[in-house]
């Protein structure tokens, strides 16, 4: 992982804002379950972290045995329409973000109600550095 999101983190990280470490075995079971592979960037981010994030914000990963909220929010979203090859990664209320899976690392947006696709980032790194930043300048 950039070292610029590992400095946010130790900068601003508090008791309870990430799960914690995800067996790898674990990810490839939820990836069979979703029929996806997960991007690169994004299995790094769940191995070391789970899910979680700073300063509110809180992307979707795997939470040991406790849950899979990247597994039930992306269930749900494809119920509604979303692509079979993407995965919610942050559930915003009127839109989500979504990363498309395997080779491909681009970040989008999806309006669930007007069901539209916009690219925003092109990796995950791009899209965690952005949301990072964004909330630790709305948290200073």
């Amino acid at each position: 992982m950039e070292n610029k999101i590992l400095s946010m983190i130790e900068t601003y990280e508090e008791d309870n804002d990430f799960y914690g470490p995800i067996a790898i075995e674990r990810i490839h079971e939820i990836e069979k379950d979703l029929e996806v592979k997960f991007p690169l960037m994004y299995k790094n981010f769940i191995q070391g972290y789970g899910s979680g994030g700073i300063c509110g914000v809180n992307i979707l990963g795997i939470e040991g045995n406790d849950g899979v909220s990247v597994l039930k929010t992306t269930e749900r979203y494809r119920e509604l329409g979303l692509r079979k090859d993407l995965i919610v990664i942050e559930d915003l209320g009127e839109f989500i973000m979504c990363s498309e899976t395997g080779d491909n690392e681009t970040i989008l947006y999806w309006d669930r109600v007007e069901k539209q696709e916009t690219i925003r980032y092109d990796n995950f790194q791009d899209y965690l550095v952005d949301t990072f930043q964004e909330a630790i300048d709305n948290w200073d």
